[in-house]
């Protein structure tokens, strides 16, 4: 049971976004050329980056012990 959706689709958005960057700056140092790779091919990759990011993210929301005292937290209702 999920308490706190908004700190699950945080953790996995600031995953899916700050993982596949080593990837994407080691692709730039060995001098791979995007305009070579075709474009299904080129979604292919994109894809599987973010998607392996996000679940690094739900790896983190799941395990990481800061987490768990914000995990409990709801916002207020309207008074």
């Amino acid at each position: 049971m999920v308490k706190n959706r908004f700190l699950l689709i945080k953790c996995m958005t600031m995953g899916a976004l700050s993982f596949p960057a080593p990837f994407f700056i080691s692709f730039f140092i060995m001098n791979v050329d995007p305009n070579k790779i075709s474009d299904s091919n080129r979604f292919l990759l994109v894809s599987i980056l973010l998607l392996s990011g996000a679940v690094i993210g739900l790896a983190y929301y799941y395990k990481d012990s800061a987490l768990a005292a914000l995990k409990d937290w709801y916002p207020s209702g309207k008074s």
